[in-house]
């Protein structure tokens, strides 16, 4: 081979490993970015989890978790209990109506006995 083939193979080479280098470079940099960017996350989560609690975080979500279920297991059974007296209401309603159909035809009878 001749000089300036020889020549010419090194510098492609070198651009090649100089265009590699600068790839790695900006992904190497991204990567940082990004680090930087998980690490300031992390450490305002921290911040917003530990944040001077006397008390474990989970613990007293734990807590607020069983008295909201209290809460709403007091408002079902307050349901229920409606639910029965809208139900022994329809029953007294349901009476009423029955009665209101004999007293009607008791009523209807003697006036048709009273206009014959």
């Amino acid at each position: 081979m001749s000089d300036a083939v020889l020549i010419a193979c090194i510098t492609g080479v070198q651009a090649i490993t100089l265009g590699v280098l600068g790839l790695l470079a900006k992904r190497i940099g991204t990567v940082r970015r990004e680090t930087t960017a998980v690490r300031r996350d992390t450490a305002a989560t921290r911040e917003q989890v530990v944040n001077h609690h006397t008390t474990n975080f989970r613990e007293e979500n734990d807590s607020r978790h069983a008295e909201t279920r209290g809460w709403f297991d007091e408002l079902r059974d307050g349901f229920r209990q409606l639910r029965g007296d809208i139900g022994g209401l329809r029953a007294d309603v349901r009476g009423l109506r029955v009665d209101h159909s004999a007293l009607t035809r008791r009523v209807d009878s003697i006036q048709q006995k009273g206009t014959q």
